[in-house]
């Protein structure tokens, strides 16, 4: 911890994104909002436009579209949905979303699939046709920097509202955390197996990538996204192949 940051082997494509900007902006856009915690990491104070609108959509895919995934796996029921959710944003305003949150829950836990993914398009184009264009706080020469994609108020307390029934029903539940752990303990395994012996155990492409930046001391680097370009499936797969016997083609048929 933390998880997330800026690695120096990035700085000179950083430098280069932001080199058309002007030096009062670059100052401006590079200041830093120190973590309160050692347990998360710092934050920029401000975002670009494009940062601003995926951020809106990642918060949208986590909220909405993880719920769809954790109706059609059981994990949670119209009841809950109801107590923590419909009755929330009942009480937040006159908004249509608030009027409308009821007939939509019906639609969510419905047993025909066509009429879940209606309500789930229904939830995802009330946020999405709400999404204002607000000028910056600080003083940015740049159009890209001066203004950022928001959420009004009410948009927001309900977008929250959804995000924090997912991490307490869903997230957190045991079940789910222990597939994390089990993820994590996959990634782990195959970043010290192949940072254990790069040249014998990476791909032909992905091991003339590491020889290069290795001679910058950057090795690691590769063999990270290496392991963060494979699906989940591959993941596992190649886990079983290196640590699970009888998994996997055997000595003799590779001629061992």
């Amino acid at each position: 911890m933390p998880p997330k940051g800026l690695y120096e082997c990035d700085k000179s494509m950083f430098d280069w994104l932001i080199q058309p900007l002007s030096a009062e902006d670059q100052a401006l856009f590079c200041q830093i909002e120190p973590s309160t915690s050692a347990l998360k990491h710092h934050k920029t104070r401000f975002k670009s436009f494009d940062c601003s609108i995926m951020e809106l959509a990642d918060d949208i895919a986590y909220g909405i579209h993880d719920l769809e995934d954790a109706i059609v796996m059981g994990i949670v029921n119209l009841q809950q949905f109801e107590e923590q959710i419909v009755e929330p944003i009942e009480a937040l305003s006159e908004t249509w979303l608030a009027g409308h949150i009821s007939m939509l829950a019906k639609k969510l836990f419905s047993k025909h699939h066509h009429e879940r993914k209606d309500a789930i398009g229904a939830l995802v184009n009330s946020f999405i046709t709400h999404i204002d264009i607000q000028k910056c706080t600080a003083d940015f020469h740049h159009d890209l920097l001066k203004y950022n994609a928001v959420f009004p108020a009410e948009f927001e307390q309900a977008l929250s509202i959804f995000k924090q029934f997912v991490y307490q029903r869903v997230i957190c539940k045991p079940e789910i955390q222990l597939l994390g752990y089990k993820g994590q303990q996959v990634v782990m395994a195959l970043f010290e197996t192949f940072a254990s012996d790069p040249e014998r155990l990476l791909p032909e492409n992905t091991r003339e990538r590491w020889r290069k930046a290795e001679s910058e001391h950057n090795g690691m680097r590769i063999i990270s996204d290496y392991i963060a370009g494979m699906t989940d499936e591959f993941a596992s797969r190649l886990y079983a192949n290196l640590f699970i016997p009888k998994s996997g083609a055997s000595p003799d048929s590779i001629g061992l």
